[in-house]
């Protein structure tokens, strides 16, 4: 670290999409039960007592990925594999508000989820509790109401994408052109993950994937459909 140097926080926006945990309609199949007791599983890693399906709402984020956002900032894949690994057991918030109020929920655990074009973002589920003081934050997100997410971090140095040096030891300024080069910087030495939160816009403008009950064979189906949509490039975000 430079003399004086103060560890960045950042935030960051991404998508969401959810995991409905409710009660099964009709008969599950061996996979089912097994995919939901694999959740569950995860879950109570964090839970003082054991928790039930229907006890809880589960999401899928993405909280950051390796596009350039609108402050000219990247994570390089190696801050993105750090970040999947420091996810699980931080906590859900609002508009990243960590001396207002407490969590909403707790991020049980994440992966590294690769698309087209060669996208990696990280993509962790969190789970929320379903409860009377609850309901009103998991009805919006299921509705599409509540959308956009953001990821709250430290970092040490922001890299010039231009010369390698740090952004603010250099003459390259963010956004403006040399050559036939952009300059951006790229997060380089995250120190930690402190939440995830929900916000009402972000720097990349993403919104919901899709909404999921594993619980249920149609759900199950379009899950699969979702992720063949990644596979072939046919869905685009941004």
């Amino acid at each position: 670290m430079l003399p004086g140097e103060a560890i960045f926080l950042r935030r960051r926006s991404a998508i969401i999409s959810a995991w409905r945990m409710a009660p099964a309609r009709g008969r599950r199949s061996a996979r089912q039960r097994a995919q939901t007791d694999e959740i569950m599983e995860a879950v109570n890693r964090f839970a003082l007592r054991p928790l039930g399906p229907e006890e809880v709402a589960v999401f899928t984020l993405e909280l950051c990925n390796n596009r350039v956002d609108r402050h000219w900032s990247v994570f390089p894949l190696e801050e993105l594999e750090k970040i999947n690994r420091l996810v699980p057991g931080k906590p859900l918030l609002e508009r990243h508000d960590v001396k207002g109020s407490l969590p909403r929920g707790t991020f049980f655990r994440s992966r590294l989820h690769r698309g087209p074009e060669g996208y990696v973002a990280v993509r962790p589920d969190v789970y929320v509790l379903r409860t009377d003081e609850n309901a009103e934050l998991i009805a919006n997100i299921e509705g599409g109401v509540y959308r956009s997410t953001s990821i709250g971090f430290s970092f040490r140095k922001p890299e010039c994408s231009i010369c390698g040096e740090d952004i603010r030891r250099c003459d390259h300024v963010p956004g403006e052109r040399y050559g036939k080069e952009v300059c951006y910087y790229l997060m380089r030495d995250v120190v930690d993950v402190h939440e995830g939160s929900l916000v009402s816009a972000g720097s990349q403008g993403t919104t919901f994937v899709a909404a999921h009950d594993p619980t249920e064979p149609r759900a199950q189906a379009r899950a699969a459909l979702d992720e063949l949509w990644w596979v072939f490039g046919a869905r685009e975000e941004e």
